[in-house]
């Protein structure tokens, strides 16, 4: 491929399959991030060459995630997706929420570990200290970014 879009979409699909996700919600969000106007379930389908089926799997798991959300036109039937507003700070925000989620997780399984475990305790208190701290860090990291569009 020689156009640049396309090859950001790719990239992003690519980038989001080493990261565990799906592809296509990857280029679902590639295709979202490049273009300016909502678009419907078939609309992607049609531009990323995928089943409108996966196209609706792949946008719900994103739109689950906080990036993307349904919306509509005036007169028009179909649901459409769009990025949501803000959308840079609000993935750092989710990261934090999960970051601060498996902190709390790893302090309570602490908890339960006997008194006399000091090691397995504290090894397992930094680790929980370590999401806590990458929480925070989100959080900051969230509010030092500059609004998107």
């Amino acid at each position: 491929m020689n156009d640049p879009i396309e090859n950001f979409i790719e990239m992003m699909g690519l980038i989001y399959q080493a990261d565990g996700a799906p592809r296509i919600a990857g280029r679902i969000f590639g295709l979202l991030l490049v273009e300016d106007e909502p678009y419907s379930l078939q609309s992607i389908a049609e531009r990323l060459q995928v089943s409108k089926a996966s196209a609706s799997t792949n946008a719900r798991l994103l739109a689950e995630k906080g990036v993307i959300r349904l919306t509509t036109k005036p007169g028009v039937r179909q649901d459409f997706y769009e990025l949501v507003p803000d959308v840079y700070r609000q993935m750092a925000i989710k990261v934090s929420a999960r970051m601060k989620q498996v902190s709390d997780q790893i302090t309570g399984a602490r908890d339960a570990i006997p008194a006399e475990q000091s090691v397995a305790r504290e090894r397992i208190a930094n680790l929980a200290e370590c999401y806590r701290v990458a929480s925070e860090t989100s959080l900051a990291w969230a509010e030092k970014l500059p609004p998107s569009k």
